[in-house]
């Protein structure tokens, strides 16, 4: 039997990568605290009310946390860190992918 279409946890966590600013973000953290504008300068062309809104919806979804210290912070859970993994490994494919396209 030929699968049709993903099972509900796939197709949220695609859903989750394909969302730009959250791949964006996701990629810029990491378990240790990152200054809210340290990610503000690393996560270019969003406004600030929308970088904040995104990180309101993925700490909604457990993937980061926020630290409300002097500057606020954010990091990585470990559900995070999973899919900062995965986009890592993403990346990896791509490049080895376009190395071997741009090598024949």
């Amino acid at each position: 039997m030929a699968l049709t279409q993903l099972n509900l946890g796939s197709e949220l966590g695609v859903e989750v990568l394909h969302q730009r600013w959250y791949a964006l973000i996701l990629y810029q953290l990491d378990p240790e605290p990152t200054d809210f504008m340290e990610l503000r300068r690393t996560v270019r062309g969003i406004s600030t009310f929308n970088l904040l809104l995104q990180l309101k919806q993925l700490a909604d979804l457990g993937l980061i946390e926020t630290l409300a210290n002097d500057d606020y912070s954010y990091q990585l859970t470990d559900s995070g860190y999973m899919f900062h993994n995965i986009l890592l490994s993403l990346e990896h494919w791509g490049n080895a992918t376009l190395t071997h396209e741009l090598s024949h």
